[in-house]
């Protein structure tokens, strides 16, 4: 694999580390994204710079214990965002005033917030009802872009690999 000119620097949101570290299934579509997963992070992880949040951390750790265990161990080694910074609130509160974010799901726009403003080239996700949704798409990053920030590409693992060109990887 040939490297990208420079890393690229990648916030990888909860659910990306949930279909990592899943148990393996026998449901089609969830089997589907654990391999898309698991191959952008042997394939692709390793020339990028990862970056979490406490957000992620704080919902690595719902749900079954074993499950968050192991979440939360793999999310350990990568250096955690500022969420401090106020530009985040704002810029989440933007979102989820313009409806590209519904305000019962707040955490996905701090998500969204918190990689622009740390100038995130990528938020890698599964969660395509909120975040990876191509018909909200263009309504958050019109916000990003507005807010003074460049928002990042927020895409799937799977679609990332199907467009590896566009992020200069040659696999």
């Amino acid at each position: 694999m040939e490297e990208p000119k420079t890393k690229l620097k990648v916030y990888c949101e909860t659910s990306f580390w949930s279909f990592l570290n899943g148990r393996p299934t026998p449901v089609a579509h969830v089997a589907l994204k654990q391999a898309a997963t698991l191959q952008w992070w042997q394939d692709i992880a390793p020339t990028c710079d990862i970056f979490v949040s406490q957000y992620v951390g704080d919902e690595a750790e719902e749900g079954n214990a074993e499950d968050a265990r192991k979440r939360i161990r793999s999310i350990e080694a990568f250096p955690l965002l500022d969420v401090s910074v106020p530009a985040i609130s704002v810029l989440a509160m933007s979102l989820i005033a313009a409806h590209a974010v519904p305000p019962d799901e707040t955490t996905d726009a701090y998500h969204i917030a918190t990689a622009a403003v740390h100038g995130m080239d990528v938020l890698l996700t599964w969660n395509c009802r909120h975040m990876a949704n191509p018909v909200t798409l263009p309504k958050t990053s019109a916000i990003v872009t507005k807010a003074g920030f460049t928002c990042p590409v927020i895409i799937t693992p799977a679609d990332f690999i199907e467009r590896k060109g566009e992020f200069g990887y040659v696999l």
